[in-house]
């Protein structure tokens, strides 16, 4: 075993190397008894060839169960390097941090970055969701640690000990409308620049889909950030599972369904591995193996069959692209059913409409609310230098109606830190959005563009993308805004006077992007 991987930087150095890396995804379970991830690790560690990253789940499904820091530990023991994944959907920003700061003790490097899947049934009933911060924070928060967080201590000012985590995303590729799909790819690029070095996508069937993400990727000048594709080998009911919702996000065919159910185990592993040896020939950085009851002997078979395959894999097409029906691609469809890299982008051409609204919010933001307003130019100087506290100020109460505005027609529910101009006033994501985002969309939403957790409404950031486009606005705007959490100081204040104020999030966005061709040491703000 190399000196990297004995210090801990074995997959990075792998990814600056262009070495084709595979991990292993281990879901740990309710109980506290992980024999069957122990024994997996320890055949890996046993043989000089085995998989050398062991990615570790954190809570998945949304179900109670083991956090990788309980698991950590044990993959460095012997010798391998862990991912553990981080989720925002059971803990608040404290919580998070202080999460971080164990795993950086524990001698952990790599994580991977998520929202999380919505919780479920817990301990006497369902579980309350955090989301205090997205994927694209806690990546912001990632990249802070680098150089430690400044705090207060008593009277004086401390730092955080500086902390290099590499630090990875995740997208969903197999998105099956022209919304839910550019919303993906925005937020994938707000994702690098908030800090991700490397990508997973979330799983799924579809290899022209998947080699999509990287087309885009090399044509918006983020080739050089390394994608691990995610090779997930479903029993029959899993595929179900992912069918009905169940398991967030997912796109499956009926086709892929059919083929799941009448076949055994050696057809589900020549599957993955024909995708390793896809994924590998078409440029990937690496493959990221994962499915349920699968053992260090499986792995190993798919990778050495990968190997057999090499390019064989152009004449299997089929076993590699399960289509939904009505399936949005955003390139053409050039030779040997992959997409045409230099083809024009197929976004629609038709503006919606404008709602009411969205007409009156707009024309009360360009008058009252807008820098350099009248509205602004009145009420900004009383609010920020009264005599009184803002929010006993004479101008902040006569600002009260506001809120009743926002309510009846946008859903506000008092947050106090409105995003809602730069939504374009589709709706309230504090409300519309489970999750609370206010970065972008998860990867969860069901292939009708619904909610993942509640079907009978549409994703609000579908909404959004719409509503961004009828008002002439362009929805890349999304790509490079970084709006920061929610400020709970502000709850149930009036966010109209929070803005005239200066209190609210509009003076903290950021814009951000990386240049084209550096690596993450290349992000601007």
């Amino acid at each position: 075993m190399s000196n990297d991987m004995e210090g801990g930087g074995f997959l990075k150095s792998a990814l600056q190397e262009g070495q084709f890396v595979c991990t292993a995804e281990l879901a740990l379970g309710r109980d506290h008894n992980v024999a069957d991830a122990e024994t997996f690790v320890r055949e890996a560690a046993a043989i000089e060839d085995g998989i050398k990253i062991i990615s570790v789940t954190d809570l998945p499904g949304g179900n109670p169960a083991l956090p990788p820091e309980a698991f950590t530990s044990f993959v460095l023991d012997n010798r391998l390097e862990p991912l553990a994944h981080l989720s925002g959907k059971d803990g608040n920003r404290a919580f998070l941090e202080g999460r971080l700061h164990a795993l950086a003790r524990m001698g952990v490097t790599n994580i991977l970055a998520l929202t999380g899947d919505a919780p479920k049934e817990g301990f006497r009933g369902k579980a309350k969701p955090v989301y205090d911060l997205d994927s694209v924070l806690i990546l912001w928060l990632l990249q802070s640690l680098r150089g430690g967080l400044e705090y207060n201590l008593g009277a004086r000012k401390a730092r955080t000990t500086p902390f290099d985590f590499l630090a990875g995303a995740v997208v969903n590729p197999y998105k099956v409308r022209e919304p839910d799909q550019m919303m993906q790819f925005f937020k994938l690029e707000l994702k690098i620049a908030a800090g991700a070095r490397f990508i997973i996508p979330q799983l799924g069937f579809n290899l022209r889909k998947l080699y999509e993400l990287k087309q885009y990727m090399v044509r918006e000048g983020l080739g050089h950030i390394p994608v691990l594709a995610n090779v997930y080998v479903p029993t029959a009911k899993i595929a179900q599972m992912m069918q009905s919702g169940d398991l967030a996000g997912c796109v499956i065919s009926d086709e892929l369904i059919r083929r799941v159910e009448s076949e055994k185990k050696p057809q589900n592993l020549e599957r993955a591995a024909l995708m390793v040896a896809a994924v590998k020939d078409l440029g990937f950085a690496g493959a990221h193996v994962g499915g349920f009851g699968l053992t260090h002997k499986d792995f190993m078979a798919i990778l050495e069959r990968a190997a057999a395959i090499g390019t064989g894999w152009h004449g299997r097409m089929d076993e590699l692209v399960f289509e939904y029906a009505n399936q949005f691609y955003l390139l053409p469809e050039g030779e040997h059913g992959l997409s045409q890299a230099a083809g024009e982008y197929l976004l629609t051409s038709l503006k919606p409409n404008t709602t009411w609204t969205q007409w009156i919010s707009s024309k009360v933001h360009d008058y009252m609310i807008k820098p350099g307003s009248l509205g602004e130019r009145l009420l900004a100087p009383r609010l920020k230098h009264g005599d009184d506290s803002v929010q006993h100020n004479f101008w902040y109460k006569l600002l009260e109606p506001a809120t009743l505005y926002r309510k009846a027609t946008l859903g506000c529910v008092g947050c106090g830190d409105c995003i809602q101009e730069h939504v374009n006033y589709a709706g309230c994501t504090m409300r519309w959005c489970y999750k609370e985002l206010r970065n972008g969309p998860c990867g969860g939403s069901r292939v009708d563009g619904s909610c993942e957790v509640h079907p009978e409404l549409p994703c609000i950031w579908n909404l959004i993308y719409h509503a961004t486009l009828a008002t002439g606005d362009n929805p890349r705007k999304f790509a490079h805004t970084l709006v920061p959490p929610r400020d709970w100081c502000l709850d149930k204040t009036n966010a109209l006077a929070n803005r005239l104020a200066g209190l609210d999030n509009s003076c903290k966005r950021q814009f951000i992007q990386v240049d084209a061709g550096e690596d993450q040491e290349g992000v601007k703000t």
